[in-house]
């Protein structure tokens, strides 16, 4: 837990955005970087066909994806066959856009069989159709909603 802490603040350092928390006095949802984590573990002896998968998809997702900011595919060190998606995401659109991506559809259809385990995180103000699409998916799904803090902006 204290990595996805230390990754937090660190893109509070990072993330480039102009802070609008509302729009005419009203509160717009859905328009700030937020975090998503994607845990998965392995089948055993699936590890490698999982990371090839992965890393075909993040090679795809890097092409056709510009409001995915960061993403990382890590390998949990105390568990070989467990691995974690961390994606930092410019706004729930871009969310509603990956979900969609046919690139990412095929992927988690290959990918599911070698799976014994998939959940996802979200972290910060994510639109409630951008959440609700993630839940369609029937991926077991938890949402972390700020309490308090910040994303600096650090335009020029």
């Amino acid at each position: 837990m204290k990595s996805v802490f230390v990754f937090l603040t660190a893109v509070t350092y990072l993330v480039c955005v102009p802070l609008h928390a509302d729009h005419h006095g009203e509160k717009v949802e859905g328009i700030k970087p937020f975090v998503l984590i994607a845990r998965l573990h392995a089948l055993p002896e699936k590890a490698a066909e999982v990371i090839a998968l992965s890393a075909a998809a993040d090679r795809a997702v890097k092409a056709g994806e510009p409001g995915m900011l960061l993403h990382t595919f890590d390998r949990d060190p105390d568990d070989a066959l467990g691995f974690v998606w961390t994606e930092l995401y410019e706004n729930s659109s871009a969310l509603e856009f990956h979900l969609q991506n046919p690139d990412l559809i095929e992927y988690l259809d290959a990918v599911s069989p070698l799976l014994d385990a998939f959940t996802v995180e979200l972290y910060g103000e994510v639109s409630k159709s951008a959440v609700d699409m993630l839940k369609a998916t029937e991926t077991p799904t938890k949402h972390y909603k700020t309490e308090l803090g910040y994303i600096r902006d650090l335009t020029p």
